[in-house]
């Protein structure tokens, strides 16, 4: 029960930060939709972005960040603080000198890179020559961003989630206020690249503050004979693969979006990341939560904790990622209507969005276990298993992308994306459930049953009730498409509360005991 007690309270702390953090990113994608909409320039800016953003999910906040917590947890838990920290020094001593390697690297190799992610722009030479002069521009970003994932990963394994959480809404503030400078200046896509840099260099002052403040500010170590060291390593480079076929989906959606007609790319960025919003609040936060869990449960107490966090956090994961799905779903248009339909974004452009935005939610569900699943995984140091699993979903996702985008563009890779995520989580449980044996599928289903009835009356309810704007029959101003899509929120999570009260369901009962908790405190 202390396990699960750790999971909720850390996961809340993060998702409450998360929460903030994911806002204030929509607020972003916002402002950027308002005076970019989904232009040339757009098109460059995410596709520059995309590139460090990728290698970082790749080397910083993916194989590293996975690969590094069960060691660091493991050593602290043995052997405390002072080889804790050699651990720490260590891994970033090596993991600097390849930062900044792939920073130099990316910057001299720039106009390849944007070539190989997006090759359909080469027919347009000002379109491709900004896309490079943006990705040099933004490429350091993979050095501040990662070195600052080191410092969360550290910082949750000593359960300090609230200031790594913090961190990333200082980026978004940064991009935001240098959108809102740029909107008056004559080159204002440079100026918003030069704001992710800023935004990433101060996403790293405190978690170094209270890295220091804990003993664990980093120094040089060069000891390349440290069993952690090779034990890293050894995690590192099946997780890297993994998490590089894994971002490949991303990849090949790129590659495919960039020989569509212009804004596909804008679209399936938008989309994406409204998809990620309550990803981010819920399966990310659980995952980082879990993770320092799970690796501790394993190296005190075998398989057995371990099964017992894991139920407890897909269970968790099915109450709240089911209702998620059918809302992005049934509101994806008034959704983008209110938050994007303004200034250079248009009513046809919010369209695209809103199509491109149902077939990314339908695997909200499967990509939000998978997450939490292959942590598990992690936690056993077990990094081949998920690796083999990514590298069939590629190739599904691949072959699914180029059939479907012929008669669906851009939404075809959308899709394309969900049903290879299905795939990759009933490969997972299958492959976990002979690695560990039981691991409580009957209780996961029961939840992801009631989770599923209690939608499916959310949405009749919601449908019925809300037609009006669900469908967008008729024009709407502003204001009051907003007060009746805030309307249709309430009254669904209400009517779902009700529907799961009336099923029993037990991860409502522990949601209320958590909160009971938090307000007592």
């Amino acid at each position: 029960m202390s396990s699960r007690s750790d999971i909720a309270k850390s996961a809340g702390v993060v998702s409450i930060m998360t929460l903030v953090s994911r806002i204030l990113g929509l607020a972003r994608d916002i402002s950027f939709a308002y005076f970019f909409g989904a232009v040339t320039s757009a098109d460059a800016f995410f596709v520059a972005f995309r590139i460090p953003n990728l290698l970082r999910r790749l080397v910083g906040e993916g194989a590293m960040s996975s690969s590094f917590v069960p060691v660091f947890t493991s050593y602290h838990a043995k052997y405390g603080d002072e080889e804790a920290k050699k651990v720490s020094d260590i891994t970033f001593t090596y993991l600097l000198i390849v930062l900044v390697a792939l920073s130099v690297l990316g910057v001299v190799f720039s106009k390849q890179l944007v070539y190989l992610f997006a090759p359909g722009f080469d027919a347009d030479p000002k379109k491709f020559g900004l896309t490079v002069t943006l990705n040099r521009i933004m490429f350091p970003f993979i050095l501040f961003i990662s070195i600052a994932a080191l410092c969360m990963g550290i910082l949750n394994s000593l359960r300090r989630f609230f200031v790594p959480a913090l961190s990333p809404i200082i980026l978004n503030i940064s991009i935001i206020t240098f959108i809102l400078i740029a909107s008056r200046g004559r080159h204002a896509i440079l100026i918003v690249a030069a704001g992710v840099i800023v935004g990433a260099v101060l996403e790293l002052v405190p978690q170094l503050v209270l890295m220091r403040r804990k003993g664990f500010m980093f120094s040089l170590n060069f000891d390349y004979t440290h069993p952690a060291l090779k034990e890293t390593l050894f995690l590192f480079l099946p997780m890297m693969f993994g998490a590089a076929v894994y971002q490949l989906n991303v990849f090949i959606s790129n590659v495919l979006a960039s020989f569509l007609r212009t804004g596909s790319i804008s679209y399936l960025y938008y989309a994406s990341r409204l998809f990620e919003f309550p990803q981010g609040i819920f399966a990310v936060s659980l995952a980082i939560a879990v993770l320092p869990t799970m690796s501790r449960d394993t190296a005190t107490s075998g398989v057995s904790r371990l099964k017992d966090s894991l139920t407890f956090s897909l269970r968790l994961l099915n109450f709240v990622t089911i209702p998620a799905t059918a809302g992005l779903i049934i509101l994806s248009r008034p959704i983008i209507m209110v938050l994007f339909h303004r200034g250079s974004f248009s009513i046809s452009d919010a369209a695209a969005v809103s199509s491109a935005l149902i077939f990314y939610a339908i695997g909200l569900w499967a990509v939000a276990l998978s997450r939490v699943i292959t942590q598990a995984f992690y936690a056993m140091k077990d990094a081949k298993t998920p690796v083999v699993i990514a590298v069939f979903t590629v190739v599904i996702n691949l072959l699914l992308s180029t059939w479907l985008m012929n008669g669906m563009e851009y939404r075809g890779l959308a899709l394309a994306t969900s049903i290879s995520a299905y795939f990759n989580i009933f490969y997972l449980l299958y492959a976990l459930r002979r690695k560990i044996g039981m691991i409580g599928l009957r209780a996961i289903a029961g939840s992801f049953l009631r989770a599923c009835a209690g939608s499916a009356v959310m949405g009749t309810i919601v449908i019925t009730g809300f037609r009006g704007i669900v469908l967008l029959h008729a024009h709407y101003s502003a204001l009051w498409l907003l007060f009746m899509l805030i309307s249709a929120i309430l009254v669904g999570v209400v009517s779902y509360i009700m529907v799961s009260y009336v099923l029993k369901a037990q991860e409502l009962k522990e949601a209320v005991v958590f909160l009971k908790r938090k307000l007592k405190q």
